[in-house]
């Protein structure tokens, strides 16, 4: 999963890349590139709080783009990819930290085994003598 999720926001950023900075402002692409970046959202199962925000955003810079107001469009397109790439890799880091924490109970049980037959170990072999 992680997988896809990093190759949809490297086709995200070579789409915006690609687009390069023309001169005049192309809401169309802002708009589309906004898009892309809220379904890599939905794909990631990113909680709706976290990206309502950027949903509203989406849909005001959508209204503005069918009113004829390309600058305020592309601007509000543009906040919007990145209040949703924020709350993808806020919910990446969540996943990360709640592995960690599974990762190091684990580590740490382990090591309270280890120190159980260790000191099984040093009791039979005391005790063989």
């Amino acid at each position: 999963m992680k997988s896809r999720i990093f190759a949809a926001c490297l086709a995200v950023t070579v789409l915006a890349f690609l687009s390069g900075c023309a001169g005049s402002v192309n809401a169309n692409k802002s708009v589309s590139i906004a898009e892309s970046t809220a379904s890599v959202a939905d794909e990631a199962k990113v909680d709706a709080s976290k990206t309502e925000s950027a949903k509203v955003k989406l849909d005001s810079a959508k209204a503005k783009l069918a009113d004829g107001e390309e600058e305020e469009a592309a601007a509000l397109a543009e906040q919007s990819a990145l209040e949703y790439r924020l709350a993808i890799a806020n919910a990446e880091r969540d996943a990360v930290k709640k592995e960690d924490e599974r990762v190091e109970k684990e580590l740490r049980n382990d090591v309270e085994r280890k120190l159980i037959y260790q000191s099984i170990l040093d009791q039979e072999t005391k005790g063989a003598k």
